[in-house]
C-alpha cells in the first residue's frame, strides 16, 4: 500500500481538527461535559506544526521558500476572519463591558494584534481557570499569539538545520521537544506557564517531528496503521475526561492528547479505520470550519457569562448553533475568498490585513487605557455606579505576589515599594498580610493608617492564609511551600511594626484547622511585642450578587429585585470562623478584631451596595473603592484600631457575633 504524499492534502486532519474544536467547545460550555476538553487546543498545536512544517520543507526542497510568501500567508489565514470577530466582540463590549472589564478587554485586543495576548493573559493573577477568565471575550487568542510567536521564530530554524545540519534535522528537532518538555515540565504548577511560548514549543515542535518522521519511516501496510491510530485516539479521547482543571498543565501530561494526535496523523498517510472515521462528511465539515468556529464560541460563551446568564441545556444549544452559523459564514465570506485570492500579494495582506486594522484596535486600546476604560459610553448616573466597580490592577506583582513571584522581603523592601497609608512617615508602624481578601482590605487600612497618623506595608498573596506554616502542617516534613516559606518570613519581620493585620477568606478552606495556625501566628506577634490586629472577613454570597444592582439599574433585571445578601446566610457560612477569632482575643487580650460586618450588614441582610455605589466586585471580593468607604464608616461609626489605645465596643471589646448594630437605614438596598 502506497502511503500518501507527504504535501497532499490529508481529509483526516479536517476530521482531527473537527473533534479538537469540539472538545473545546465541550468544555466551555461545560466543564462537567468533557473535564478535558480544553486539550483540543494542545491538538491543535500538533496540527499546526505538522502542516507548516510541511509548506516550509516543500519550499526548502522545491528551493523556492520565501519567507515573504511565508507570512502572506499566514496573514491570509489568520487575520480576515479575526478582524471580523474583533469587530463584533469589540462593537458587544463597548455596550456591555463596566470600565475595568473593557480596559481589560481592549488591552487583550490589542496584544492579539501585537502576537503577546497570551503574554498579557499570563501577567494576570488569575490564571486560565480562574474566576474572572471565563467572562474574558479574547481570552482564547492566547493560543493564537502562541503560533504567531512560534512561526517567527521556527522557519529559520528550520532552514538553518536543512542548510547546515540535514542529516541530523530529525535529531535536533528531537532534542528541541525534549528540551520544551522538560521546561514545561519544570513551569507547570505557576500560573503563568499555561499560555507561554516556552512550555508550549514541544507541541509544535511534535507536529514537525511528525511531519519528518512520516517522511523518513512511512507507513506502508494497513496493520500497524490500526493500530497506531487506535491508540492514538484512545490516548486523545482519553484526556479529554481523565485531564481536568486540576491536572498539573500543560508538563507531561500534555503529551498524552499530544502523542495521540501526533500518532494519529503519523499513521493517516496509510488507510486505517480511524482515518475512515474522520473522514466522513460532518467531520470534515465542522474540520474545515473549525478556525471559525475556535474564533466565534468563546466570545458567545463569555459574554452569556458576563450577564450572569444560566447555561442550562436550551441556552448552550443556541449558542453552539450560533458559533456553528456565524463560523460557516465567516468561512464561506471570509476566510476562503481571502485566502485563496492571488491579487493579494505580501504589500497588501501585511497594509490592509494585517497593519491598518492592528493600528486601529491598538489605538482603541489605549484610548481605553489611558480614559479608564472609556466611561463616556454610560450616563453620568450608571457611571458613578459603574466607577466603584474597581480593583487594582498590579501586573508587577511586587506586593501582590503569584506562587511563582515570591522572593524573600525586608522591611526596607516592603517600605520601598508596599507603602501606602500616611506617606510623611519616616517608617511604618503597620504590616497587613494574607490572601486575595487581605488585598482587597488594603484600602480599608489605608483609611485607618491616615485617620492615626500611620505609615503601612502590605504583602499578599492570593489563596495563601496568613496563618498557613510548615510548623503547623498536618505533614510538617514536607514543604514548606512558597506559601508558607512567604509567611514564615514576614513572621520574622513582624517585630519592627506596631500593628500586625491578618486578613484572609477564612471560611473558604473549612478542612483546615484555623484554630490551631491562629494561635501558633498570635503568639508569635504578641511575643515580637506587636499588637495582633485580625479581620472578620466580609460577607460572601453564592451565586454571585456583586451586579445585581448594576443589572437591575440598566434594565437587565427586574427593579424590585433584592440585591442584598441574607444575614441568615452569612451567619450559616461564617459564624465558625468568626468564634475563632473571638477565641483569639479572649486568650491574647491585646489581640483586637475588626469586623466589617459591623457597616455593610444589619439583623436582616448585608448590602451588597451603598447609595450609589457597589460593594463587590465577583461573590465574595470587595472592590477597590468599596473598601476605602468601608473604612471610613469603621472609622466614624465604631473607631479606629490603630488608635493610640485599644478601641472599645462592638466586636473589639470581644462581644460575640450577633445582631449588626447599624440601622437598616443606613444599607441603601432593594428590600
Amino acid at each position: 500500500m502506497t502511503p500518501i504524499s507527504p504535501h497532499a492534502y490529508r481529509p483526516d486532519i479536517d476530521g482531527l481538527r473537527a473533534i479538537a474544536v469540539l472538545a473545546v467547545i465541550a468544555f466551555h460550555a461545560n466543564a462537567a461535559l468533557m473535564p478535558g476538553g480544553f486539550v483540543g487546543v494542545d491538538i491543535f498545536f500538533v496540527i499546526s506544526g505538522f502542516l507548516i512544517t510541511g509548506l516550509i520543507a516543500k519550499g526548502m526542497e522545491e528551493g523556492n521558500f520565501s519567507f515573504v510568501t511565508f507570512y502572506t500567508r499566514r496573514i491570509k489565514r489568520i487575520f480576515p476572519a479575526y478582524i471580523v470577530v474583533a469587530l463584533a466582540t469589540l462593537a458587544v463590549s463597548s455596550w456591555l463591558l463596566i470600565p475595568n472589564d473593557y480596559i481589560f478587554y481592549t488591552t487583550s485586543l490589542a496584544a492579539s494584534f501585537a502576537f503577546v495576548s497570551n503574554v498579557f493573559f499570563s501577567m494576570l493573577s488569575w490564571g486560565y481557570f480562574g474566576q474572572r477568565t471565563e467572562e474574558f471575550p479574547l481570552l482564547h487568542t492566547w493560543s493564537l499569539s502562541v503560533e504567531e510567536q512560534f512561526y517567527f521564530i521556527f522557519p529559520i530554524l528550520l532552514l538553518f538545520l536543512y542548510r547546515h545540519a540535514r542529516k541530523h534535522l530529525l535529531p535536533a528537532l528531537l532534542g528541541l521537544a525534549v528540551l520544551f518538555v522538560c521546561i514545561s515540565e519544570l513551569k507547570t504548577g505557576e500560573v503563568k506557564s499555561y499560555f507561554l511560548l516556552t512550555t508550549r514549543a514541544h507541541e509544535l515542535i511534535l507536529g514537525a517531528l511528525t511531519f519528518y518522521l512520516g517522511r523518513r519511516f512511512p507507513v506502508r501496510s494497513s496493520a500497524p496503521a490500526n493500530v497506531m491510530a487506535f491508540v492514538g485516539l484512545t490516548l486523545m479521547i482519553g484526556s479529554l475526561f481523565l485531564i481536568h482543571r486540576n491536572t498539573p498543565f500543560p508538563g507531561i501530561n500534555s503529551l498524552y492528547p499530544t502523542i495521540g494526535a501526533a500518532l494519529v496523523i503519523y499513521a493517516g498517510q496509510t488507510d486505517n479505520a480511524v482515518s475512515r472515521l474522520l473522514t466522513n462528511r460532518i467531520m470534515i465539515a465542522i474540520g474545515l470550519i473549525s478556525y471559525s468556529l475556535y474564533l466565534w464560541h468563546w466570545p458567545i460563551f463569555s459574554f452569556l457569562r458576563y450577564r450572569k446568564f444560566d447555561l442550562d441545556a436550551g441556552v448552550v444549544t443556541a449558542a453552539v448553533a450560533l458559533s456553528f452559523l456565524l463560523a460557516y459564514l465567516t468561512w464561506k465570506f471570509i476566510e476562503v475568498p481571502i485566502r485563496n485570492s492571488r491579487s493579494i500579494g505580501f504589500k497588501k495582506a501585511f497594509l490592509q490585513i494585517y497593519l491598518a486594522p492592528a493600528m486601529v484596535f491598538m489605538s482603541i486600546g489605549l484610548y481605553s487605557f489611558v480614559t479608564e476604560g472609556a466611561p463616556a459610553r454610560f450616563s453620568d448616573e450608571t457611571r458613578e455606579l459603574i466607577a466603584s466597580y474597581s480593583f487594582e490592577r498590579d501586573l508587577a506583582r511586587s506586593c501582590s505576589i503569584r506562587a511563582e513571584d515570591y522572593h524573600k522581603v525586608s522591611v526596607e523592601y516592603l517600605e520601598k515599594h508596599c507603602a501606602f497609608g500616611d506617606s510623611s512617615r519616616p517608617r511604618a508602624d503597620v504590616l497587613l498580610i494574607g490572601d486575595s481578601h487581605a488585598n482587597h482590605f488594603k484600602p480599608f487600612i489605608d483609611q485607618l493608617s491616615k485617620a492615626a497618623g500611620l505609615k503601612a506595608v502590605f504583602h499578599v498573596q492570593g489563596g495563601c492564609f496568613p496563618t498557613e506554616l510548615q510548623v503547623t502542617d498536618p505533614d510538617p516534613t514536607k514543604g514548606p511551600t512558597t506559601c508558607q516559606q512567604r509567611n514564615a518570613d514576614l513572621l520574622e519581620l513582624v517585630g519592627n511594626f506596631k500593628y500586625v493585620v491578618l486578613a484572609g477568606f477564612w471560611a473558604s478552606e473549612p478542612e483546615r484547622d484555623l484554630e490551631k495556625e491562629m494561635e501558633h501566628v498570635v503568639k508569635h506577634i504578641v511575643k515580637a511585642g506587636a499588637i495582633p490586629i485580625i479581620f472578620k472577613d466580609n460577607p460572601y454570597h453564592e451565586p454571585d450578587l456583586s451586579r445585581c444592582v448594576l443589572f437591575k439599574k440598566r434594565g437587565w433585571i427586574p427593579g424590585d429585585s433584592n440585591c442584598n445578601i441574607p444575614y441568615q446566610y452569612v451567619q450559616s457560612t461564617q459564624s465558625e470562623t468568626d468564634a475563632v477569632v473571638e477565641r483569639m482575643q479572649q486568650r491574647h487580650p491585646t489581640v483586637q478584631i475588626i469586623n466589617p460586618k459591623l457597616v455593610m450588614c444589619n439583623n436582616v441582610e448585608c448590602a451588597t451596595y451603598i447609595g450609589n455605589i457597589a460593594l463587590y466586585k465577583d461573590e465574595n471580593h470587595i472592590n477597590t473603592k468599596a473598601a476605602g468607604l468601608l473604612g471610613e464608616q469603621y472609622v466614624r461609626q465604631v473607631g479606629n484600631p490603630l488608635g493610640s489605645s485599644p478601641v472599645t465596643g462592638g466586636d473589639m471589646a470581644g462581644k460575640p457575633f450577633g445582631p449588626m448594630t447599624i440601622s437598616t437605614s443606613k444599607v441603601t438596598g432593594g428590600r
